[in-house]
């Protein structure tokens, strides 16, 4: 007999003996004038034998008891035909059997004489649910879950007051794929019962998949603060929180799930790991090391320790903690590749490469499982990128070419790296070729749409761009992020009104917080390059309200200040912030040492802005800022320097990208230091015009 029978039995052998003496009388039927008394004794002696191999049959999983206790049923069914008890029986067993076909025809004899029967239409529809679920990794069976809604839909009609009833529709609806029947019964529920968890839980789930997460938290975060409170709602939040981003806010609640005890194992786990996200990392290495205390067999605490102490680039404890994985578990990929990780953060990218090229040859095989060619995909695109990192493009584009060979479903990705790597390498004419070779293959794709897009605005064709794009467009909220990388490619084009005029349509989509931060974002970005700062600075303080720990949105406010020379100590406090949150972002680092320098702090201005060049050594920006920094300093053949530098990188970016203006004034600059009588720096001019008044 199949073994899902014990699924459905959940009664033990000696829990029937006991019910052959507690199970209550068989309802009476009315006996008609003329009938034949019904022998209820008799009936009554069949129906308990058949419950008792019934519940032999769910214990020991053997089909002789099923075979018994079918016949038993039956032969009490023909004393007493109208006992419906004993068809529940019939369909509970039937349905636990596998013979799902017995127990709906079962079903059907009920409700031919009595269409109400709710108990034994939620008993139909409970085995059509369950059937439709198939078992783990099986996909849902949408005739069966249309089957079960059907009954529970009939069954809503009887009792349209019994919360269950909308709660299993709910549940159904969902699985259906049909979200706003289902938030519809759910909220039916929230009505019989308003403060009842399970159906808040389940809507807040629900529209967690549908996107609207903040009603989902803000739903969550009332049963949380309720006292019915149980740490199944903590953990929903957590999750929630997760999920919107707000890692801080998830390892508060995880941490309640550690302190409420229960499963204290995956609590901590889950708290370790949105301290990281949170970059929290002095917590989390506590709570690594109390897991490391519990589990010292297992390797991922001491892997998750190297990483941490990587991104603090403490190097000599990140090696360490991953020597101590690696001994308990060497042949470990996951391990092995993290020690590639902590080369290139090293900035050691032979070794790195090296490392990366081993790893591939020594998992290298004749048939790969679908994980193992994701694996080997990514590997592969760790060496491409390691390859560009140091200007080595055809090397780069082989490995990147290789993954479509290993993994057909990462091809796209790959090929997106390829046009990466001809722009990164200045080669604009094979960068749009490649482009346009992905997007016909992957018409459909809207990252390769996107790249091919922004080569096209690149190269001073916009519209053409653009039209790219427009064809993705379905008409409905999908089209969000299209809209707003049809705005990108405008502003690209400075075509600025055309960019405001696609983020508009946008905004009209956003419902969730993360897609309303999307959309204040490029908003902000779009005005700032139109010089409307005002508006520029209103969207970049309304993202921040909702997200105050916004990096990208703190450094650009800052450095909007600090460019124009205006509100320094703010535009300071600002990149700070973004800084402390992430603290070798090469482009904050660029933003506050140009705040340094328009303080006059130049000391400090040098410091940041060559740690910035370290990251971004091609950045005319960065460059020119530190050329600056150095005239000023009276370091004038180093500012004549990247000055050069600056002027060459300009003249090398795409079209579209370049700053005339800029240019100009390096030029201008450069030109100066070629006059006779050029000096570095008011520093050093002073000390000339004192030494020619001494001379005179």
């Amino acid at each position: 007999m199949n073994r899902r029978l014990k699924g459905f039995f959940k009664r033990s052998a000696l829990s029937a003996i006991v019910l052959l003496w507690a199970v209550p009388l068989l309802p009476a039927a009315e006996d008609d004038a003329d009938s034949t008394p019904i022998d209820r004794g008799e009936a009554y002696y069949h129906y308990t034998l058949g419950h008792l191999y019934h519940q032999l049959a769910g214990r020991f999983a053997r089909s002789e008891y099923v075979d018994r206790a079918v016949k038993e049923y039956n032969a009490a069914l023909e004393i007493d035909r109208e006992a419906d008890v004993i068809r529940n029986e019939l369909i509970e067993l039937y349905a636990g059997t596998n013979q799902l076909d017995k127990a709906v025809r079962v079903a059907e004899e009920i409700f031919e004489r009595d269409p109400n029967n709710v108990e034994a239409r939620k008993l139909l529809g409970a085995v059509y649910q369950r059937y439709a679920a198939g078992g783990r990794g099986r996909q849902v069976n949408p005739e069966l879950i249309r089957k079960a809604i059907e009954q529970f839909e009939k069954v809503a009609e009887i009792e349209p007051g019994d919360i269950d009833n909308h709660l299993a529709l709910g549940s159904l609806y969902r699985s259906a794929g049909e979200p706003e029947k289902a938030e519809r019964a759910l909220k039916r529920a929230i009505e019989i019962q308003p403060r009842h968890a399970d159906a808040q839980v389940n809507l807040a789930y629900l529209q967690l998949e549908s996107g609207n997460t903040e009603e989902a938290i803000a739903a969550l975060e009332s049963i949380v603060e309720s006292a019915a409170v149980q740490n199944r709602h903590i953990g929903a939040l957590a999750g929630a929180y997760e999920e919107a981003g707000r890692y801080r806010d998830a390892a508060e609640m995880y941490r309640k799930l550690v302190d409420a005890g229960g499963n204290q194992l995956q609590a901590m786990r889950r708290l370790a790991e949105n301290l990281v996200y949170s970059r929290q990392y002095r917590a989390a290495l506590d709570v690594y090391s109390q897991l490391i205390g519990l589990e010292p067999r297992n390797a991922d605490h001491h892997l998750r320790i190297s990483m941490i102490e990587r991104e603090r680039k403490n190097y000599a404890e990140a090696w360490a903690s991953l020597d101590r994985a690696r001994a308990l578990e060497p042949d470990s990929v996951e391990i092995k590749f993290s020690g590639i990780n902590l080369l290139e953060s090293e900035k050691k990218l032979a070794d790195a490469v090296l490392a990366v090229e081993t790893l591939l040859e020594q998992t290298a095989k004749d048939e790969y499982t679908p994980s193992e060619r994701r694996n080997r995909a990514l590997f592969l695109e760790k060496l491409g990128l390691l390859n560009r990192r140091q200007d080595k493009f055809d090397k780069a584009e082989k490995a990147f070419r290789r993954i479509g060979e290993v993994d057909a479903r990462s091809k796209p990705r790959a090929l997106h790296q390829i046009v990466e790597t001809r722009r990164v390498s200045r080669d604009f004419d094979g960068a749009e070729a490649q482009a346009r070779k992905a997007v016909k293959e992957y018409p459909q794709d809207l990252t390769l749409a996107n790249i091919l897009a922004t080569v096209l605005a690149e190269r001073g064709k916009p519209e053409e761009g653009a039209a790219v794009l427009r064809k993705l467009l379905k008409g409905d909220r999908s089209d969000l992020d299209t809209h707003l990388a049809i705005a990108h490619i405008h502003e690209k084009g400075k075509q600025f009104d055309a960019a405001i005029d696609r983020i508009d349509k946008a905004r009209a989509l956003a419902e969730s917080k993360r897609e309303r931060i999307n959309v204040l974002f490029t908003y902000g970005s779009v005005y700032e390059r139109a010089k409307r700062y005002k508006k520029a600075e209103e969207r970049f303080r309304q993202l921040l309200a909702l997200d105050p720990e916004n990096a990208g949105a703190l450094n650009y406010l800052g450095y909007m200040f600090a460019d124009r020379g205006v509100r320094l100590d703010e535009a300071h406090d600002l990149i700070q912030k973004a800084l402390d949150i992430d603290p070798e972002n090469g482009a904050y680092l660029d933003s506050l040492g140009w705040v340094y320098y328009r303080q006059g702090k130049l000391d400090l201005a040098t410091k940041y802005l060559e740690r910035s060049l370290t990251e971004y050594q091609k950045d005319p920006v960065v460059l020119t800022h530190l050329g600056d920094v150095y005239f000023k300093q009276g370091r004038v053949q180093e500012a004549k320097k990247h000055w050069s530098r600056s002027l060459e990188e300009w003249q090398r970016t795409a079209p579209a990208d370049r700053d005339d203006e800029e240019m100009g004034k390096l030029r201008q600059k450069l030109a100066a230091l070629e006059m006779p009588g050029a000096s570095g720096g008011t520093e050093v001019s002073k000390k000339k015009d004192r030494n020619r008044k001494i001379r005179r």
